[in-house]
């Protein structure tokens, strides 16, 4: 299943993601974790604008670390799941109209966001708009090619019988490449200067009781495929599932899949005229 292939929404575009927060943090919030350290590392400074914080867990990481943190997520659930995490302010809010002034911020994180927006272009001049000049905007999206996780899944709704919705998928004139470069490319076309661009990998451990729960809520594209089937293929799916991750499970109950993500740095120019 290509859950991750080019144009295609990884989160399953704008769909209503009310009430899912609880198994977002459990499943595909952990998978995301593994991209927070390099992106905090690059982004020097007290201050840091976390867009698209999900639950919060990267915001939280920075606090941590002594830094001073304003979150915006679209999603309410998810915004009332970060405001009990963080003691910043979280705003509920979705790009590309965020309410913030223009060149108000030094750092700004938007992790895996792009795959959530059906503008991408748009949202990224928007996140330029609130930089200050000299300030960083680090990015990550999903890459083309599917993941080992993803894959997996695949081989299960396949022998379960699961029918594949049609996927969503950007515009023609919206759409750009899901790797570093094409990142890189579109940080260009906002006018920010390109300072890194390369992908980054990691493993993922999760526990298969925690990864079904992020697909029984409906999240990401294989959650869209679990809800999207009748009940006796769901259960069949659920059967399928629970075998195949028992054979990937270690000693202590957790699989480990390898992970890819695209990243780029990208800086306004510091000789800008405001």
């Amino acid at each position: 299943m290509p859950a991750m292939s080019r144009g295609v929404l990884f989160t399953g575009g704008m769909r209503d993601w009310t009430a899912t927060a609880e198994a977002y943090d459990r499943s595909f919030a952990t998978l995301c974790d593994g991209a927070a350290a390099r992106l905090l590392a690059d982004l020097p400074g007290r201050d840091l604008l976390d867009v698209g914080c999900g639950t919060g867990r990267l915001a939280a990481r920075a606090e941590r670390a002594g830094r001073a943190v304003t979150a915006l997520d679209a999603d309410e659930s998810m915004v009332e799941s970060a405001r009990g995490r963080l003691r910043g302010r979280v705003l509920r809010a979705a790009l590309p109209d965020l309410p913030l002034p223009d060149a108000s911020e030094d750092a700004i994180s938007a992790s895996f966001v792009l795959n959530h927006v059906d503008r991408p272009r748009a949202a990224l001049a928007e996140l330029r708009r609130v930089l200050r000049p000299g300030g960083r905007l680090a990015i990550t999206v999903w890459p083309a090619g599917g993941a080992s996780w993803s894959a997996m899944l695949g081989e299960v709704f396949e022998e379960a019988g699961a029918v594949l919705p049609p996927p969503e998928r950007l515009s023609a004139e919206e759409d750009f490449d899901r790797s570093a470069d094409g990142l890189a490319g579109l940080a260009r076309e906002a006018q920010l200067e390109v300072r890194r661009a390369c992908d980054l990998h990691w493993d993922w451990q999760v526990r298969p009781e925690d990864l079904w729960a992020g697909l029984d809520a409906g999240i990401a594209t294989p959650g869209a495929v679990v809800r999207a089937q009748t009940p006796q293929v769901r259960a069949r799916t659920r059967e399928v599932f629970a075998a195949r991750t028992a054979e990937l499970s270690d000693l202590d109950g957790v699989m480990s899949f390898p992970v890819r993500a695209a990243y780029a740095l990208g800086a306004r120019p510091l000789d800008e005229e405001l």
